[in-house]
């Protein structure tokens, strides 16, 4: 027995294909915008993570590797109002104890950019499931390495 073959064959279509790629280059895409979008950091900012890391790398003692870092968010002197909200919702920090005076505030970070200079505070979540922060002065676009401050936050 042979088999004949059909006389109306289903058409092949690349349509599926097409769709499937084109979700994939908008996933693609999305990825790079939001990783941009993510790392808006200046590039004193970028220094003094780079300047932080090192700073806790060098902690280890004997040979024994520090609790690796897991995530981080980089906070500016402008960023103050972040990085309270941060220390709020962490528990560390009661709006109504701890007043702060925003113009003051503002103006202080305001004056730092004038000079071409920031504080940068790096908080980072340890695979030891803590917090630790490192607070590091910036000159223009270099961390100034003598002025790194590491401590757990809490």
């Amino acid at each position: 027995m042979s088999e004949t073959p059909d006389a109306n064959p289903t058409p092949r279509t690349w349509m599926p294909l097409a769709i499937a790629g084109s979700i994939a280059a908008l996933v693609v895409i999305g990825a790079f915008v939001a990783s941009g979008l993510r790392s808006g950091m200046s590039a004193g900012q970028a220094d003094a993570v780079e300047v932080c890391e090192a700073a806790y790398a060098a902690t280890a003692t004997d040979g024994e590797t520090p609790p690796r870092i897991v995530a981080g968010d980089v906070y500016g002197s402008a960023d103050w109002r972040d990085l309270r909200a941060f220390l709020e919702e962490q528990g560390l920090l009661e709006s109504a104890g701890a007043e702060v005076d925003e113009a003051e505030a503002d103006a202080s970070a305001a004056a730092l950019a004038q000079e071409g200079r920031d504080h940068v505070t790096v908080v980072w979540w340890l695979d030891s499931e803590e917090h630790l922060t490192c607070e590091v002065d910036v000159d223009g676009e270099a961390a100034l390495a003598d002025t790194v401050a590491i401590a757990p936050l809490g």
